[in-house]
C-alpha cells in the first residue's frame, strides 16, 4: 500500500485539504498528516513548530490562534495555483476525509514534552466528537507518553511507534503499548530490523520513500506500507486522467521534506 505522506506533498501543498484531494485522485486510500494544537487550543492540520516554511506568517505556530492561522496562506508558497488555501483544522478534515473516503495516519506532532497532555486530551475530544470510523485511523507519534495518552483515552484506535536513527534504540520500550506498527525510517532499515519488527507482529512501514526503483527490496524484506511525496512514481495513472499530475519541479523544490 502507498500512503501519501503529508497529504501528497510533492503534489499539493502538504498537510491541506487540496493535499488530500489530491491523494484520493491518485487513487490512494490513506494519507499520513501531523496534528498541532493552536494557541487557543484548537487541533491543526501543521507539520513545522513554526509557520515561516509552509505559510505566509512568521513565528511558531502555537502563538497563533486559530482564526489567525486560517487568515493565513498555506498554498503560495507551493504554487500560485493554490494561493489562500488555509490551514486546516482536525474536525474539518476528518469530516472532509469521510467526504473523500480517505483513511488518515495521524501523527500527534510533539516538539515539548508539555504538549503532549494538552495535545491527546483535544485531539481525543474532537476525534470523540466527530465519530470518525476507528478502523480507517491510525495515531501514531515518535513520543510514547503521547501513545500511551492515546490508548488510556481512545482506546478503540490503533497506534504506531514513528522510528528513526534516534529514538530506534526506544522500540522494547513499547511493548507495553499495544502498537499496531511501527513506522521506520527508510534509510536505516535493515533485514535484520525488519525481521525483529515483524518478529513482534507489527505492521512495518516506511518513511519518506521517492525512490521507486527501491521498492522492490523493501518489500521483500517485508515491507506492508510505503509513505511516499509522491505516489505517482509508484502507482500507474491512466493517460487520460489529468488529476494526478506533478507541478513543475521549480515550484516545489527544497519546498517539502
Amino acid at each position: 500500500m502507498i500512503i501519501g505522506h503529508r497529504g501528497v506533498a510533492a503534489l499539493a501543498p502538504e498537510n491541506t485539504l487540496s493535499g488530500i484531494r489530491k491523494a484520493a485522485e491518485c487513487g490512494l486510500n490513506w494519507v499520513e498528516i501531523d496534528t498541532q494544537l493552536s494557541a487557543d487550543g484548537v487541533p491543526v492540520i501543521f507539520h513545522d513548530d513554526t509557520v515561516d516554511r509552509c505559510t505566509d506568517g512568521e513565528g511558531k505556530l502555537g502563538a497563533f490562534n486559530v482564526s489567525a492561522l486560517k487568515n493565513l496562506d498555506a498554498g503560495s508558497w507551493f504554487d500560485k495555483a493554490h494561493t489562500n488555501e488555509s490551514v486546516p483544522t482536525l474536525e474539518e478534515t476528518l469530516s472532509f476525509c469521510v467526504d473523500e473516503g480517505m483513511s488518515i495516519n495521524l501523527e500527534i506532532k510533539v516538539y515539548r514534552d508539555a504538549q503532549v497532555a494538552p495535545l491527546v486530551d483535544a485531539v481525543s475530544a474532537v476525534l470523540a466528537s466527530s465519530a470518525f470510523p476507528a478502523e480507517k485511523l491510525l495515531i501514531s507519534s515518535f513520543s510514547k507518553d503521547a501513545l500511551l495518552r492515546c490508548k488510556a483515552a481512545i482506546p478503540q484506535c490503533r497506534f504506531g511507534f514513528i522510528a528513526d536513527k534516534r529514538n530506534i534504540s526506544d522500540l522494547h520500550a513499547f511493548d507495553d503499548v499495544g502498537l499496531y506498527s511501527v513506522h521506520v525510517d527508510h534509510r536505516m532499515l535493515t533485514p535484520e530490523l525488519a525481521k525483529e519488527i515483524k518478529g513482534k507482529g507489527y505492521i512495518l512501514n516506511i518513511w519518506t520513500l521517492n525512490e521507486s526503483e527501491k521498492a522492490d527490496a523493501f518489500i521483500a524484506m517485508g515491507v506492508d506500507n510505503i509513505i511516499t511525496d509522491d505516489p505517482t512514481l509508484f502507482i500507474p495513472k491512466q493517460p487520460e486522467d489529468a488529476r494526478c499530475q506533478r507541478p513543475s519541479v521549480r515550484s516545489v523544490q527544497g519546498k517539502f521534506l
